[in-house]
């Protein structure tokens, strides 16, 4: 797997509001790159540590004290309004005394690709995306509302002014999908090494028996992962649908549910690995940065239906490992559920091309990379 790094070593991420793949890509750093006695230190804003594994919730030596104030701060699964203080982000990750450390990653999808180390140390950041409040917006639609999205907007010519002067410090980029790099390239004019993130592969098996017609939905109800179009493309239909989610469209999707679609809000990691390994496919309709959940499907050799966009087509070959349609319509997405339905999958194919994506060859080549 290639030499343990053995360096002086800070990992700085944006915020930790749960255990997600952010999160977990953090974690599979901490924990898999460096030599004993180098384990990094870990900086954030904001951190939900209850939420996290003790190793890295002990990990963490720096937090924004901002993001604990009465009224802002996050208790559980409740997000609390910590998010309102982006615009002033920055300074803090700016502002970080880094001065100890050989080597500095800025885990980030915001504000954490402002850090500052000093001159002689080495700084790469590992990108999930551009920050989506100053570059793309859209994708942002209903997550800050009211005086705060509307504020949000006022400064948006502010935070991009900002991003674009942070994207300049890093010695190097790695991005997470080929949308991702390309997204690197056109707003900020940088190259960047793809390197998948980390799935934990080995929670999921392809052989369990699938049940004919059931297909699996899981992720954020928000607009942009579109599951209200998904509704529509199963109603009337002959297959069944499970969707397991939480977010803004919740109450207004399950007062129009078809009979064959159920919506189940939270369920345990053990019941969502069943309800992947026993959907005979998943849909994915999303225009994602990376797509873990398409991964975690192929390693339960379930077939995926994915638009044709962003961190897809990394991920699902056309008619290999799922069905990819080329527009967000309810006709074509119905079309695609047909096609699934009617092939014949090769299950072990499909856990196949999940390993290239496991935590293992993330971390060669990650380690392949900073050594280099």
């Amino acid at each position: 797997m290639g030499e343990l790094i053995r360096a002086r070593a800070a990992i700085v991420h944006d915020w930790f509001q749960g255990y997600h793949g952010a999160e977990r890509t953090v974690e599979a750093m901490r924990a898999g790159l460096f030599a004993p006695g180098c384990e990094p230190d870990v900086f954030a804003f904001q951190a939900a540590r209850e939420l996290l594994p003790p190793e890295l919730a002990n990990a963490i030596v720096g937090e924004s004290p901002l993001s604990r104030l009465p009224g802002l701060r996050q208790r559980g699964h409740d997000p609390g309004r910590w998010r309102y203080l982006l615009p002033v982000m920055g300074r803090y990750f700016a502002g970080l005394d880094l001065d100890d450390y050989d080597l500095v990653i800025s885990s980030s999808h915001a504000c954490a690709v402002d850090v500052r180390p000093r001159k002689d140390a080495t700084h790469v950041c590992y990108c999930y995306t551009p920050m989506r409040y100053a570059w793309m917006p859209e994708t942002e639609a209903g997550r800050l509302d009211g005086a705060a999205g509307r504020a949000l907007g006022l400064l948006r010519g502010r935070l991009r002014r900002l991003d674009l002067a942070a994207s300049r410090r890093p010695d190097a980029y790695v991005a997470i999908s080929n949308a991702v790099r390309d997204r690197i390239k056109r707003f900020y004019g940088r190259d960047a090494e793809v390197i998948h993130p980390p799935v934990a592969i080995d929670d999921f098996r392809a052989g369990e028996q699938k049940e004919p017609g059931r297909f699996l939905w899981a992720g954020r109800l928000v607009a942009y992962k579109r599951p209200e179009l998904v509704v529509e493309a199963f109603r009337g239909s002959p297959h069944r649908l499970t969707m397991v989610g939480i977010g803004p469209l919740a109450d207004r999707l399950l007062e129009t549910l078809p009979p064959n679609v159920e919506l189940r809000a939270w369920v345990p990691r053990a019941e969502l690995v069943e309800l992947y390994e026993g959907a005979s496919g998943f849909v994915h309709v999303g225009e994602e940065d990376f797509g873990i959940a398409m991964v975690e499907a192929l390693a339960s050799g379930t077939p995926v239906v994915a638009l044709d966009a962003g961190g897809a087509r990394d991920i699902v070959r056309q008619g290999v490992d799922g069905v990819l349609i080329q527009t967000p319509e309810v006709e074509s997405l119905r079309a695609a559920l047909d096609d699934v339905s009617t092939r014949t999958w090769d299950r072990r194919a499909l856990r196949a091309r999940a390993t290239e994506f496991s935590e293992e060859r993330f971390l060669v080549r990650m380690r392949a990379m900073l050594a280099a």
